[in-house]
């Protein structure tokens, strides 16, 4: 019989292990939830009524800020440059068009103004490419990038001043 009450003990401790372990990963689990909801800023722990009146006076703050109308876009297109390549290079002739953009009339009215100075620093900025840098993606954002600081480089020279945003291929052909 002293058998038979040792195995009921022993039942009585696993039976209670189990019960602490299920308790514990429930306790765990809603705990978890609720960290999830307090950082997701859902209800209950959502977002209080001042939070909610902050967040109303910095979009209307963002509101003033922005202007009334919408920024007009303004293009200068320039004529197709056609840039001869060093032999060896497999392609030996690159031919580019593209156009200027601003959101002033008089930024692009300087371009047009020294369009000559402009054309000669981009002719020998294409020259010092190579047909393999133009191959890829990468190469020809490259050159785009390195034609809108040449091109902002003569507007700042020449105080007319003005911003170019960028520059927008039209053409793009490698023989």
């Amino acid at each position: 019989m002293a058998e038979n009450d040792d195995l009921d003990l022993g039942e009585e401790k696993k039976s209670s292990k189990k019960w602490l372990i299920i308790v514990l990963a429930v306790v765990l689990l809603l705990g978890g939830g609720g960290a999830a909801l307090y950082f997701l800023g859902l209800p209950p722990f959502g977002k209080t009524e001042t939070a909610e009146a902050e967040e109303e006076e910095d979009s209307d703050e963002e509101a003033e800020e922005k202007p009334s109308a919408p920024k007009t876009a303004h293009f200068h297109d320039f004529a197709p440059f056609v840039v001869n390549f060093p032999r060896g290079g497999g392609a030996r002739l690159l031919q580019v068009g593209f156009s200027v953009m601003a959101f002033d009339e008089e930024t692009i009215e300087a371009v047009a103004k020294h369009e000559p100075m402009i054309r000669n620093n981009l002719l020998l900025l294409l020259g010092r490419y190579k047909p393999e840098d133009l191959r890829t993606s990468q190469g020809k954002e490259a050159l785009r990038q390195a034609i809108v600081r040449e091109i902002q480089k003569v507007l700042d020279l020449r105080a007319d001043g003005g911003t170019i945003e960028t520059v927008f291929f039209t053409q793009f052909v490698m023989q």
